[in-house]
């Protein structure tokens, strides 16, 4: 992430699959769309959604894979 986007912390932060906190927590669904070959919801409105509103910064860092 730091290569990709040098120096945009906050979006480096956003997009981090640990929560920073306490206690620290791993982002379950940015883990799966990380190491997953391909991400879909359950329709493809629901998809469209997805890459719309909540992963829409890991929609254009991974195009095509939602």
């Amino acid at each position: 992430m730091k290569q990709k986007y040098p120096g945009d912390n906050k979006k480096i932060e956003r997009m981090s699959l640990v929560e920073e906190g306490w206690p620290k927590k791993i982002r379950m669904a940015y883990l799966s769309i990380v190491c997953s070959h391909t991400v879909n919801g359950v329709a493809a409105l629901h998809s469209d959604l997805l890459k719309k509103t909540i992963f829409s910064e890991f929609d254009h860092l991974y195009p095509g894979k939602i």
